[in-house]
């Protein structure tokens, strides 16, 4: 199996001052499968970690993608039209599209477990009858 990392959890790993840093840190000690991140979670990434601590993260997070220790999920034409329907589903809460992008990814490759600890927007995004999202640390 494998766990989806999304921003904030990106950020808490990487910043030293976010409140739950500690607690992404210790998550990736105890996690052992693969670990993959949306390829718009990147962009969003790298916008908030560059706005707050430089360049440094960014290429702290390119480093780990580069030696396999993070794999980047592209969007296919599936997930897309997922992360269209999930939208307008869920368009009274504003959902963005990264994550809804997130929730289609998981849904496509059977992956139970999403890394954040931003959980509203996900939490509002998984639906019923599919396949159940755990949500962590």
């Amino acid at each position: 199996m494998a766990a989806i990392l999304d921003v904030s959890f990106l950020v808490a790993a990487a910043d030293v001052s976010d409140i739950n840093h500690e607690a992404a840190r210790a998550w990736l000690r105890r996690v052992d499968e693969p670990l993959l991140v949306c390829a718009l979670t990147l962009g969003e990434a790298d916008l908030v970690l560059q706005g707050a601590l430089g360049q440094a993260p960014t290429l702290a997070l390119l480093e780990s993608l580069r030696h396999a220790q993070l794999r980047v999920v592209a969007p296919g034409d599936a997930d897309l039209a997922r992360a269209a329907d999930l939208l307008v589903e869920h368009a009274e809460h504003r959902p963005r599209l990264a994550d809804a992008l997130l929730v289609a990814a998981a849904e496509r490759l059977g992956v139970s477990r999403i890394a954040t600890f931003d959980r509203r927007p996900v939490a509002v995004l998984r639906s019923a009858g599919r396949r159940t999202i755990v949500l962590e640390p």
